[in-house]
């Protein structure tokens, strides 16, 4: 099959619509994952266009998440590394800004006291549980992801979840559990 094909699931020219999908969904993880403002609109950016050079492979995966988040987490450490060889160098500080800024499906569905916590974890724990929770993935396509086994996302999910509520007490009101 080719991008031309009518079996796609997002049609035969249905880049544009599996972008509108998908592009919010690759910042929103590529906003646990902590990248700044710059480095987040790169990462996205070159993302979407992996997708399109791939198009005829990607428009086939039903869901295609677990792809766009690997390439994404990818295209992540290409876009830091750019940066830092340039001497282009972006603080953290910028972040909670920028996601209130630029995606509004961010501010409604993180609380900022949760992601604060979140952002006190292992880059591990972080990753698995932002996955995890966030994304609903299940932990075979999370493993896929991270490079690890499913027992070791479990493990990383459990700790975090353990350290989660140890530092924010026993309101679960924010929806970890």
């Amino acid at each position: 099959m080719t991008a031309a094909d009518p079996d796609l699931p997002y049609g035969p020219a249905g880049f544009e619509e599996f972008f509108r999908h998908y592009e919010p969904m690759v910042r929103r993880y590529l906003i646990w994952q902590e990248a700044e403002p710059g480095i987040l609109d790169d990462a996205a950016q070159l993302t979407m266009v992996s997708a399109f050079q791939y198009w005829d492979r990607v428009g086939l995966m039903d869901p295609p998440t677990g792809w766009l988040f690997k390439v994404a987490r990818q295209r992540l450490q290409d876009v830091r590394e750019s940066h830092r060889r340039n001497g282009i160098l972006l603080g953290a500080d910028a972040l909670h800004d920028t996601a209130a800024q630029s995606d509004p499906i961010t501010i409604c569905d993180q609380r900022l006291d949760i992601l604060a916590a979140i952002r006190k974890l292992p880059h591990r724990q972080q990753e698995a549980v932002a996955l995890r929770v966030q994304f609903r993935l299940p932990y075979k396509e999370i493993a896929e992801i991270m490079g690890a086994s499913p027992a070791t996302v479990r493990a990383h999910v459990h700790q975090a979840h353990k350290t989660l509520e140890a530092m924010l007490g026993d309101d679960k009101e924010g929806g970890l559990a």
